[in-house]
């Protein structure tokens, strides 16, 4: 569909761009198509069609399709990987030539090597396959009826028969029987053994490792690990009474959880101290990596090795501060997405985002290359997600200016009014196909019924399509 659909749109947008005279990189005939050239304005090679419905940009290494909003296709052109994309992110499909995969909302997932002759098929929670020449990794489950799944929920292998009745599952040398789950449950191993009713009492243990035992579930619970350490980590609680955590270099106590208690970290643990007086609201911690000081909603200040983070009025403003190797990043906030600016400080450049929600979006990448849309009330969300940028930005950007090397252009109604200006200083105006000018160079009105042209210093006005 996407090859064929696309053969379509160039070949009409052809027709009508050889029946024109391209002035300044573009070709107007909007809505229908608006073709737009790389060579003269620094932009990409783009073909669009009724709007910003239809779309067809050639990139150096890819080619896009867009049917906004329902599909969307990326093709690698040095690889030759296609990924399509259906109501983005409802449907996927990527095609890796041996490797195929796609799902749908995630709940239904296929993937196919054939290189391995391994294919997973999964529509959660339903149906579980995957099949590879191995047997010892196959596994088929349909649920409730029964079946096995292997690596899985943290579990080497799960094993159930008209569920909830029968659950068996399998890590390393313990085995978990629950008859029915979750309620009765027992633990065997050479080393483990425990029972337990839920939500009434339950008891596991494995030598020299842990001991697990709750009663009231979630209210009680006693869970010793790490039993072969000289300090053993334990957490107990009777919630929301009292919680404790303890173990090397650590103590940990809340009373009325969760919101009141202390922290008490030392060697050979980092060195750290936190007061929680009304947790998350007022909390003080002290240390060497980490400093606390929150009094919410008033003002609070965290540190942490590499970032800063700082509320004024929460949840009003929010200011960020970030370091790593060869970048520095700096974000400030309000009312969480209702305004954004992120700076990016790398190698001498400054990049910039910044989101009014819904009203506008402004990035600017540090090496000269800016864009500004009205409307725009998706970027805040998914600032760095490509596909939400092709498939469902366009259709709302009423205006948008784009500055490519130097090379500006305005669009208004995607399309419908553009004006561009390029290092030069060559301008240019389209009103849709009903009037274009160039500056110092020629004017037309639709497309040619009325040109005025610079021939050797002289304007030629010509009449009814005539060259």
């Amino acid at each position: 569909m996407g090859t064929r659909f696309r053969k379509l749109v160039l070949v009409g947008a052809a027709v009508l761009v050889g029946q024109a005279t391209v002035i300044a990189g573009e070709s107007n005939f909007w809505p229908a198509v608006v073709k737009k050239f790389d060579s003269l304005m620094g932009r990409d090679d783009n073909t669009s069609n009724l709007g910003p419905i239809v779309s067809v940009t050639e990139k150096d290494t890819k080619r896009i399709l867009s049917i906004r909003p329902f599909w969307t296709s990326f093709e690698y052109l040095e690889t030759g990987v296609t990924s399509s994309y259906f109501l983005y992110p409802i449907a996927s499909w990527t095609d890796q030539g041996n490797i195929r995969y796609g799902n749908v909302t995630n709940l239904i997932q296929y993937r196919r090597n054939d290189s391995r002759d391994e294919t997973f098929f999964q529509a959660f929670p339903f149906v579980f396959s995957y099949q590879t020449p191995e047997p010892e990794a196959s596994y088929f489950a349909v649920w409730p009826i029964g079946g096995v799944l292997k690596n899985k929920l943290f579990r080497d292998r799960i094993s159930f028969a008209a569920w909830p009745f029968y659950v068996r599952t399998v890590r390393k040398d313990e085995i978990r029987t629950h008859t029915p789950y979750p309620f009765i449950q027992r633990l065997k191993g050479p080393k483990s053994r425990g029972f337990g009713l839920w939500p009434i009492y339950g008891h596991f243990e494995r030598d020299n490792d842990y001991e697990h035992t709750w009663a009231a579930w979630p209210f009680h619970y006693n869970y010793r690990d790490d039993l072969d350490e000289e300090v053993p980590y334990v957490r107990f609680g009777i919630l929301p009474f009292y919680h404790r955590e303890t173990a090397a270099g650590l103590k940990s106590e809340t009373y009325g959880w969760p919101f009141f208690g202390y922290t008490r970290e030392w060697e050979p643990r980092v060195e750290y101290s936190e007061n929680r007086y009304f947790w998350p609201f007022l909390v003080q911690g002290r240390g060497e990596e980490k400093y606390v000081n929150r009094w919410l909603p008033v003002y609070s200040k965290e540190t942490s090795p590499g970032r800063e983070k700082k509320w004024y009025g929460w949840p009003l403003l929010k200011r960020e501060t970030s370091t790593e190797p060869g970048m520095k990043r700096d974000t400030t906030t309000l009312l969480y997405f209702l305004y954004r600016d992120e700076k990016q400080q790398f190698k001498g450049n400054t990049a910039r985002l910044t989101t009014i929600w819904p009203l506008a979006g402004y990035w600017n990448d540090g090496l000269g290359n800016r864009q500004l849309q009205m409307l725009d009330p998706l970027t805040v969300f998914f600032p760095k997600n490509e596909k939400v940028k092709e498939n469902w930005s366009p259709l709302f950007a009423v205006y948008r200016f784009d500055e490519r090397m130097g090379n500006q252009r305005h669009s208004v109604l995607w399309d419908m009014i553009v004006w561009e200006r390029d290092l030069e200083g060559l301008k240019a105006l389209y009103l849709g196909p009903l009037y274009e000018w160039e500056s110092g160079k020629q004017w037309q009105v639709m497309k040619g019924l009325v040109r005025s042209t610079a021939n050797e210093g002289q304007s030629v006005l010509n009449w009814f399509w005539r060259d």
